[in-house]
């Protein structure tokens, strides 16, 4: 066999899988420390796969400060391509591992609040029950965080509180759900089960931050009817439900929650629930899933089982 110099090089340049999975964990993580302990290795290990990678390539994959790291030009086109890679190996795996009896691999997707802590882990626990050589991972963040991260293919898929505007992204409905004001139990309204628009420029609010899917909902609500939420006194931004239903139950701050939160909290008197009069403010979840590559075999079997359990 005769292998020109151009063919030479490239044999040189033949990418190992495992190196490429560092890459991408500490691409995602933005620390080589965080990526060790995702995969469970050392952090020199991890520094050590990286040298080499940069060193096969010629080129350097990461620009380092003392608080991050971040992807430099050439190593964000090697994380599209690794991850398109792995995504491929992941399911050549999965397919091949039907012939041995059963589906075996691992998902790896997101949610945002609600559904991620009150509707995903038992529709997980049951589908875990049935397939149990599939590993489910859930990620929660804010709805737009979750689907970012579907468009840039770190997630399979995403179950987020707004349909997607993105033409990267399918969207198919899930759960229906209504978001609703909170108080605590002691609050003026807590007596009342409807409350109109005016009457919410006179109490202080605490939000979710920008991009969550309740916060997305309720402002689009208040636009329908002219009432800008510049004209609300936000005088809390936090980054959860619970970190809201906290900060309500603990104060005289008015919250803005999906329903499905708070039956435990008004069961036990903590917090009351009130409606606007202009009427319900309800939404839908959904899943989004890319439209430029396909789920894994897991994937697409979780998703098809996570759609029979909402039907």
């Amino acid at each position: 066999m005769v292998i020109d110099e151009q063919g030479s090089e490239r044999l040189k340049l033949r990418l190992d899988l495992w190196q490429l999975e560092i890459f991408c964990a500490v691409a995602e993580h933005q620390s080589f420390s965080r990526a060790g302990e995702a995969l469970f290795i050392s952090q020199p290990t991890v520094t050590t796969h990286i040298a080499a990678l940069e060193k096969r390539l010629g080129v350097k994959l990461f620009d380092r400060t003392t608080r991050k790291v971040t992807l430099t030009p050439a190593g964000k086109l090697l994380y599209r391509r690794a991850k398109a890679l792995l995504a491929e190996h992941e399911a050549a795996l999965q397919e091949l591992s039907r012939f041995q009896g059963g589906l075996i691999g691992s998902v790896v997707f997101g949610a945002s609040t609600i559904p991620g802590q009150y509707l995903l882990p038992a529709v997980m626990a049951q589908f875990c029950q049935r397939f149990p050589k599939v590993r489910v991972t859930m990620r929660i963040s804010s709805s737009q965080q979750i689907l970012d991260r579907v468009a840039m293919g770190e997630l399979e898929f995403g179950v987020v509180g707004v349909k997607p505007d993105d033409p990267q992204l399918n969207a198919f409905p899930l759960w229906d759900d209504e978001v609703v004001l909170i108080v605590p139990t002691e609050h003026e309204w807590a007596t009342r089960s409807f409350v109109p628009l005016d009457e919410l420029r006179s109490q202080p609010f605490v939000f979710r931050e920008e991009g969550s899917g309740t916060r997305q909902t309720f402002e689009q609500f208040l636009a329908q009817y002219g009432f800008s939420p510049r004209r609300l006194t936000v005088v809390a931004e936090v980054g959860s439900t619970e970190a809201v239903k906290q900060f309500v139950a603990a104060g005289n701050a008015v919250g803005v929650v999906s329903i499905r939160a708070v039956d435990c909290e008004t069961e036990a008197r903590r917090l009351a629930v009130v409606r606007l009069r202009e009427g319900r403010i309800t939404r839908q979840f959904f899943a989004a899933v890319p439209t430029d590559r396909s789920l894994s075999p897991a994937g697409e079997t979780f998703l098809q089982f996570l759609r029979s359990q909402t039907r």
